[in-house]
């Protein structure tokens, strides 16, 4: 019953943060921390989680729910979770109290990936549910199954008419080059390292312990809470519903393509598709 009041609230949380932007902040919202970024119409972003969500829903041949870990492993993966759950708070409790600045990037690697794996060696077992798990989908629906939710939601978000304006020319003023290495280093840093961290390591730990729902929710809330540097772009209020509808929304999507089909590289590609999908034309311009 518990498990199911928190994913009720969760989700009411996500759903209320979009419609409180709906009626006070207009359509349009400010999804990147970027000055040169456009804005994105609400509907759009709306539009494109929830299909994005029915399309991992609706696709056949997905992996049904994790089973629940069995109870001589779940002492140890209480730790790891607990662990994991305080690196997790960790960064943006750095960033509220010290704003990092070149130092964020790096930070969040050694936290992220070096936190992550001192824990699992630290708190060992040889738990190998997650892997048995992926193994009970057939190798061609692992990597054709994610691609109508990645598609279907990149078309809605960046393509369709509900995806408003495609003006990056205030990204003009930076050569290639320079745009190059900061896609490839937000690649590592954001689109792999956490991917790695929230739905690979936390979400797959949080599932065998608590059921799906719960551990997408969840870590849907903390990927939200990660995105505390934006705190100071406006109105307080205003920037913690950006994170929770937009950051909130996206950790939801990853979180059940994840929970589907235990594809990696599909919610890195959707993360990927985030950070620098709109970027592209600038260079091939």
């Amino acid at each position: 019953m518990r498990r199911r009041i928190f994913t009720a609230l969760g989700l009411a949380l996500l759903i209320s943060a979009a419609a409180a932007l709906a009626l006070f902040d207009g359509p349009d919202v400010r999804t990147s921390a970027d000055p040169e970024a456009p804005t994105k119409p609400l509907a759009g972003i709306v539009a494109a989680t929830l299909v994005g969500l029915l399309l991992v829903r609706l696709v056949p041949l997905r992996l049904p729910a994790m089973p629940p870990a069995e109870a001589a492993h779940r002492p140890v993966l209480r730790r790891q979770v607990v662990g994991l759950v305080a690196v997790a708070l960790l960064l943006p409790a750095l960033v509220l109290a010290v704003d990092p600045g070149i130092w964020y990037a790096p930070i969040k690697l050694v936290l992220f990936l070096g936190g992550a794996a001192l824990l699992l060696r630290l708190y060992r077992t040889d738990w190998r549910g997650g892997r048995a798990h992926r193994r009970d989908l057939p190798t061609r629906w692992y990597w054709l199954g994610p691609l109508p939710a990645v598609l279907g939601w990149a078309y809605l978000l960046y393509y369709s008419p509900l995806a408003g304006s495609d003006d990056v020319s205030g990204y003009r003023r930076y050569d290639r080059l320079y745009l190059l290495a900061a896609m490839l280093l937000t690649f590592v840093t954001a689109s792999l390292a956490e991917e790695i961290f929230y739905r690979a390591v936390l979400q797959t730990r949080l599932e065998a312990l608590y059921g799906r729902w719960p551990a997408v929710v969840a870590t849907s809330l903390l990927f939200a809470a990660m995105h505390t540097h934006r705190i100071g772009d406006g109105p307080l209020w205003e920037v913690v519903a950006v994170m929770l509808a937009w950051n909130g929304g996206f950790g939801l999507l990853a979180g059940y393509l994840w929970a589907r089909y235990r594809n990696l590289w599909a919610v890195v590609a959707l993360h990927t598709a985030v950070n620098s999908l709109s970027l592209l034309p600038l260079l091939v311009d």
